[in-house]
């Protein structure tokens, strides 16, 4: 389950689509239009920033901007930067994998991989641009 990181990460992002470098959003602005606290918002920007997805403007009429141009903005990118690498149950993750799933142990890795691997695709299939 996606938690309220990607909910409000997605919903600043599309409200960014209106900001440029000349005239970026700050998070006060966004905080308001979108009802997220702006602590929130500081720590979510600060890993979409981290991950490269936002830029920032400093200065009296600062704030963000997207980095790249919508349509090469993914949902994928954005769910893994806010929740980190997406993982459909804990056996799947990076590290247990090596632990855990082995052929004779997990007799439904397959399913589980495939269902990881369509979740991935359709998040990459959609871009800010297809959401606004």
């Amino acid at each position: 389950m996606f938690t309220t990181k990607t909910e409000y990460g997605m919903r600043a992002m599309l409200a960014l689509l209106k900001a440029d470098e000349k005239n970026p959003l700050s998070l006060a602005q966004i905080a308001k239009e979108e009802h997220i606290s702006q602590p929130y918002l500081e720590r979510l920007f600060k890993q979409l920033k981290t991950d490269g997805l936002v830029k920032s403007a400093k200065g009296s009429s600062g704030g963000y901007y997207l980095a790249r141009k919508p349509q090469d903005i993914n949902m994928f990118e954005i769910v893994e930067a806010l929740e980190g690498p997406l993982s459909v149950f804990y056996c799947m993750s990076e590290g247990a994998r090596k632990m855990v799933c082995t052929p004779t142990r997990c007799l439904t890795k397959n399913v589980w991989h495939e269902l990881q691997a369509n979740i991935i695709k359709t998040l990459r299939k959609f871009t800010l641009a297809d959401l606004a």
